[in-house]
């Protein structure tokens, strides 16, 4: 299989395989990159190789990119490895539900994030209500959504939906689980991106979360990040 060849220019600017993408203002393309080699990833329902030439470091490294968000780095010509495959329930409710998260990840490779976006919105909450909010296919639709909101820019959504989810999987498979753990990091990372007007009413539930989740909550350095800028902002 040919890599993906993804290229960030001096600018920031950022290509794959010659296109450009949409990069909004202040977000670091590297991250815009990744997000859209996953649901490449989904769209073709296995793992994908991209060889990354960052020009702005001069910085070269091939990565496996998987359906899940997940990534390895790989050695020039080493090939791709299937990741370890979860419980058919951890991603799919249906093949319905598998027919329509096709639409969104199509809609996705096209930058219509707004139909996508429409899509996976009623796929969840068809979800919700015959599954319940807490049921896998749910939570992993949900993170699925929530890759569209980060990637359209509503960095405010992006964070309420990860944290959500890091509840759901910390529930349903304990809060030291690796789903739990990532969608904590993931709705953190989004939360940095909310501009400070409107980051202070989902910066406790996310307090709350990572606090919950974290392993040592009183040094871990996103708790303290996150926390330091609720004080900031709630003194401001």
């Amino acid at each position: 299989m040919t890599d993906t060849q993804v290229r960030i220019t001096p600018d920031g600017a950022a290509l794959i395989d010659a296109e450009p993408i949409d990069v909004p203002p202040g977000t670091d393309p590297a991250r815009v990159v990744l997000q859209q080699l996953a649901l490449d990833a989904a769209g073709s329902g296995g793992p994908i190789a991209a060889a990354i030439h960052d020009t702005r470091t001069e910085q070269r490294l091939r990565l496996q990119i998987n359906p899940d968000g997940s990534t390895r780095p790989l050695a020039p010509g080493e090939p791709i490895l299937p990741p370890t495959p979860a419980p058919p329930a951890q991603n799919s409710a249906s093949p319905a539900h598998d027919r329509v998260l096709e639409v969104v990840y199509e809609a996705g490779r096209a930058h219509d994030f707004a139909r996508a976006a429409a899509q996976a919105d009623r796929l969840l909450a068809d979800l919700t209500a015959i599954h319940g909010e807490h049921h896998p296919a749910t939570l992993s639709t949900a993170g699925v959504r929530a890759d569209l909101a980060w990637m359209s820019g509503d960095y405010r959504y992006a964070t309420e939906l990860w944290t959500y989810i890091a509840q759901g999987w910390a529930r349903t498979a304990g809060p030291t689980s690796r789903p739990a753990r990532s969608s904590a990091r993931q709705a953190a990372a989004s939360w940095k991106d909310i501009p400070d007007t409107e980051a202070l009413a989902s910066g406790q539930p996310l307090l709350d979360v990572l606090t919950s989740i974290a392993p040592s909550p009183e040094t871990n350095a996103t708790v303290l990040a996150v926390r330091r800028r609720i004080s900031l902002l709630t003194s401001a």
